[in-house]
């Protein structure tokens, strides 16, 4: 047969077509990648859009939670006098600050908007209310007849100090009016209550809190733009991705279709052929053709070489016997009732290869298997160790003619072997015969075997001996 040459062959390539088909896959893909990333980024910002309002949010109502904070400390000092009260005014006012940071906070991220000016009109307001919550924290220490001098305090430690040296520097030196001087401690006490739960100090605080409102719901506004554009833009982004998936589709069901005619369809009907043994027809794509030919002239190849190659699968290189291979392979299946199992093995033979050499001994190893053979030439010879050899004798039918026999066979063995020649080494074998039975598997027989034949090595080598004839 002629030698096949793709490069001869004219049409299509599956080469040119596979090229073609990934350029526009990989282009598709990377389109979608893309338009998946730009879904991502616009998800991503509309979630940091959210993030971020609502953090702004959360920096508004600051200033309402500050201020409330601040209300409660002022009453609670006001109604009971409590150091405590005063010390955490101050520290929230001085200190933590809350209002003045959220202010901070909101003008940094959206500058001088509608939001942030109700935020600082808020906060001036709650600054501009502390004038009276100060008043009122005056009159109760004077009602109270309270000490903040630091001496006081030199065993509370730095923030009780802290705190004190703040109310001695802010509040102690407010001037209380001449009538409110006038007043008892009841009175004064009664007056300071008025000063932070009166009507005019609530007109304040509501002040406060519809400035704080308005600045929430300016943010909710921004929110609700930005969250409108952003969405627009993700439906932009979906509506071009939804255009990728349909063109990655129809791109499929093409590719499908290619591979479904144009490769699948002739392999199966390639595979239903070779399964039939039949030569395939040499059509479609070029690569295929070319395979097609290649398969017709390595079958034919085969074909040819068939026999030989089983034939060195399943035997010895070196003797040309059966190898552990082809042993294997038929043993298994003989009916061992009917089965004979010989065991050959070359007395001595480490001593022959230390003395003469590996040369002489596979001499001897071929000499021993070209004799076994000869006597043996209907019967499975294999060789199943280095100088072990197994004969398979099977359908025998009478036992007691066959003992004969190869109690003859084995006396001719032994001569020819203990013979001298060129280039080989004079040689004994010492042999053990098993008959099998409906009892015994391939283990429980070849076990026999090697029994008898190591019967025989113990005592004479250089003979045989049958199981049945051991002496249990």
């Amino acid at each position: 047969m002629e030698k096949v040459n793709s490069r001869t062959k004219k049409g299509v390539s599956i080469k040119t077509v596979g090229w073609t088909l990934g350029g526009f896959g990989v282009a598709i893909v990377v389109m979608l990648i893309v338009s998946l990333y730009m879904l991502s980024f616009q998800f991503d910002k509309v979630q940091k859009t959210t993030r971020e309002y609502a953090s702004l949010k959360i920096s508004a109502l600051e200033v309402q939670d500050a201020s409330d904070y601040l209300t409660s400390q002022a009453r609670s000092f006001a109604a009971t006098g409590n150091d405590e009260f005063i010390f955490n005014y101050m520290e929230e006012s001085y200190t933590t600050k809350r209002r003045e940071n959220a202010l901070e906070n909101l003008e940094s991220k959206l500058g001088k908007i509608t939001a942030v000016e109700k935020l600082a009109e808020a906060v001036d307001s709650s600054v501009t209310l502390m004038n009276d919550e100060f008043y009122a924290m005056k009159l109760t220490i004077e009602a109270f007849d309270k000490d903040y001098s630091l001496e006081t305090y030199r065993v509370r430690g730095e923030y009780i100090k802290k705190h004190s040296q703040e109310v001695l520097d802010i509040v102690i030196p407010i001037q209380l009016s001449d009538a409110d001087k006038a007043l008892n401690q009841e009175q004064q006490k009664k007056k300071a209550l008025d000063l932070v739960y009166g009507e005019t100090y609530k007109i304040q605080k509501d002040t406060i809190s519809h400035s704080i409102n308005d600045s929430v719901m300016e943010i909710d506004k921004l929110l609700e733009h930005n969250i409108d554009k952003t969405s627009e833009q993700l439906r932009n982004v979906l509506i071009i991705q939804q255009v990728f998936i349909l063109v990655l589709i129809v791109f499929l069901v093409l590719a499908i279709v290619f591979i479904r005619f144009g490769l699948t369809k002739p392999i199966d009907v390639a595979v239903s052929k070779i399964l039939k043994r039949e030569y395939l027809e040499s059509r479609g794509l070029k690569e295929y053709r070319y395979l097609v030919d290649a398969y017709n002239e390595a079958r034919a190849t085969s074909l040819n070489n068939a026999e030989k190659l089983q034939y060195m699968a399943e035997h010895d290189t070196l003797t040309g016997v059966y190898n552990r291979a082809g042993y294997d392979s038929f043993y298994r299946d003989l009916n061992l009732e009917k089965t004979i199992y010989i065991l050959v093995d070359i007395d001595n033979f480490k001593l022959i290869n230390d003395s003469y050499g590996h040369i002489v001994g596979d001499a001897a190893l071929k000499k021993l298997s070209a004799i076994l053979t000869k006597y043996f030439p209907h019967d499975y010879v294999c060789r199943i160790g280095g100088d072990e050899f197994a004969i398979l004798i099977f359908n025998y039918y009478d036992k007691e003619s066959i003992r004969k026999e190869l109690t003859d066979i084995f006396k001719k063995v032994q001569k020819e072997a203990s013979q001298k020649e060129k280039g080989s080494a004079s040689l004994t074998c010492s042999i053990g015969v098993a008959f099998g039975t409906n009892k015994d598997d391939t283990d429980s027989l070849y076990r026999k075997a090697d029994k008898a034949m190591y019967e025989i090595k113990g005592k004479t080598k250089g003979d045989y001996c049958f199981y049945e004839d051991i002496k249990k």
